[in-house]
Order: structure tokens, then sequence, then C-alpha cells
């Protein structure tokens, strides 16, 4: 069988039809574990089960999983057998050993549920496919059974989950609140998650107010902040926000790294704005990943404000200091403060 959709493995949990193989996977780790309880559940629901054999992947026991998949249920009409985050990268495990899990998984007893999952691992590597020491079981599952990749969501997606969340706690909120929050948590759903349900217990109404009150900038947040006041022209403002960010130690040389991205972004976004482009057509055209699209979003604002002649004149200065740094023409404190100073001259 193909990969499948989310949609499609919720239909399956649903109906209580869970057969075969499953892999479960991708960058989204809220929603691969979410999925993962659910689908399990509909096999097994009991977590001390006799049918229910759960194995972690480092230092696993192929010959036991397989054992585990050739087992009868006990008073039931399915058992399940899980693996969590089995790296075939990291654990150095033989073919001689895979081959029979690899035989097993093509032919597993009806009665059995193989359900492969990551929860801190990335099969990927980054990429959109799957790495070449994983992608043997992972083709393997995928002939046979059921593969399903949880991306990181997008803002809608995940304004949708935030807002679920604070009904769920009896709290309203605000859809900028929301996106603020998502932002602030650099994207990352269970962080957003776990800030909604502190915002939850402070108050019944979470307004933008309320994040910028409650929940901290990280770095990122306050880097976008600082080349919008670039884009603006607004020189005092930009020089408070680079002394929060050495007070906070940022590293120079990463900072003038996110700071010429940031800048980057926001002269693709000036010149789609010229020739009439759209955000659609930045993300696609530069290969910007889902989790990364609010930078777009983010870069449309700031390209607002400001005009080509500037931009040009900001990512030239930025080169030349990314060069002093590279051949230690200074200290990198030095020449990134004097390069904020020379964006405004």
């Amino acid at each position: 069988m193909p990969s499948v959709t989310k949609k499609d493995l919720q239909a399956v949990i649903n109906s209580g039809t869970a057969q075969g193989a499953y892999y479960l996977y991708g960058a989204d780790n809220y929603n691969t574990a979410k999925a993962f309880r659910e689908l399990r559940r509909s096999v097994t629901d009991d977590d001390e089960s006799l049918n229910l054999h759960a194995f972690q992947g480092k230092g696993i026991d192929i010959d036991a999983v397989i054992e585990a998949c050739e087992s009868v249920p006990v008073f039931a009409e399915k058992l399940c057998v899980t693996v969590c985050d089995l790296d075939l990268e990291v654990n150095k495990i033989p073919d001689s050993k895979l081959k029979p899990l690899y035989e097993e998984i093509k032919d597993l007893p009806e009665t059995t549920v193989l359900i492969f999952y990551t929860s801190t691992t990335d099969i990927t590597g980054g990429k959109k496919g799957v790495t070449e020491k994983n992608k043997k079981l992972f083709t393997a599952v995928e002939k046979s059974g059921s593969t399903v990749r949880f991306d990181i969501p997008t803002a809608n997606e995940a304004v949708k989950e935030i807002t679920a969340r604070c009904r769920e706690n009896g709290v309203n909120i605000d859809r900028r609140a929301a996106e603020q929050i998502f932002s602030r948590c650099k994207s990352d759903l269970v962080l957003s998650l776990s800030e909604a349900d502190k915002l939850s217990s402070y108050t019944d109404n979470i307004t933008p107010d309320t994040v910028a009150l409650l929940t901290p900038e990280n770095d990122d947040t306050k880097v976008y902040a600082l080349t919008d006041t670039i884009a603006a022209g607004n020189m005092s403002r930009a020089v408070e926000i680079y002394n929060k960010l050495i007070e906070n130690r940022t590293d120079p040389i990463y900072l003038l790294y996110v700071i010429t991205g940031s800048m980057t972004d926001i002269y693709r976004a000036r010149l789609a704005i010229d020739f009439r482009r759209s955000e659609d057509d930045v993300k696609n055209d530069f290969g910007y990943a889902r989790n990364m699209a609010f930078r777009v979003t983010n870069a449309f604002r700031s390209a607002r404000k400001t005009d080509l002649k500037r931009l040009h004149h900001a990512l030239d200065v930025l080169m030349k200091a990314d060069l002093d740094m590279k051949t230690g023409t200074g200290s990198p404190e030095t020449i990134l403060e004097n390069a904020i100073i020379k964006l405004f001259v």
C-alpha cells in the first residue's frame, strides 16, 4: 500500500479496523504521538495488556520483535506490537538480522498489528525522503502496510490545535494570540500547546496582550523585530533590540547569520510585491519548508515599509560584516555593532 493521509488513518482508528504494519513519522512530534496512541488503543486499550508488546529502538532485539509478532492474542481478536524510534542510521543492525524482519512485515499474521513510530528520531535527516539506511525498513512497511507522515503544521493548522486546546480548558483565545503563541514557540506545536495550558491557568480570555505579557520571546522572534525596524528605518528601536539580544549573550556570529537570512527574506518579498507575486509564489519558488512559511508572511509585512535601495545597502553591509568576521579583522561583537549602525547610514 502507498503512503496514506492522516485522514485515512483517522478513519481506520475510528472504525477499529487496523491491520498489518504501520509507520508513523515526521517532524510534528505532537500529532505523531497522538496518532500512535489512538491507533494503538484501537487495537488494545489496556497499557498492561498481554496483547501489547512494546519495544524501544535503542538496543532493540529484532528476534524478540519477530517472536512477539508471531504470538497469539490472549482473549482478544488482535495483539499490537509497537517499535519506537528505530533509527537504522544510529542502530547498526546487520542486514542478516533485518532481513527476517522485512519478511515478517510482508507476512504478518492477521491477528497482529505492528506499529513503527518516531518520538524524538528523525528518519528523514531533515529532508523530504527517508534516509538511506532507514529506507529498506520504511519500504517494507510501505509495500505491505501503511506509512503516514506528520509534517510541522502550518500556522492555520496550529491555530486550530491551540484554539481547540484552549476550549478544552474552558478558555477563549483570540486568533492573533494563537498565532503569536505559535510564533514565539518557534513553530513547535508541543511547546505551543504547553504554553496555551499555562496561559489558560492565568485567564479565561487569552489576548495578544496576554501572550506579550506572559510568553517570553525567543531570540529568533527578537531578530525578526530587529530586521523589521531596520526595514522601517527606525534606528533607535533597532539599537534597543540589538542591545537586548547582546545582553542575553546571543552569539554575534549566529545573530549575523539570522539577520542576513531575514533581510534576504524581506528582499525577496519586496521583489515579489514589485512584480505582483504572492506569498505562495515566494514559498514555492524558494522552497520554504512548511514550518518556515511564517518567515515569508513576516517578510511581506516588513517589505511594505522599505524599498529595494535600502535593502541592497543592508545586504551589502551584512555581507561585508560576514567577510570581516571570517577573516578575523575584529571582534564579532564590534563588527556586528558597527554593521547595525551602518545599516542606517
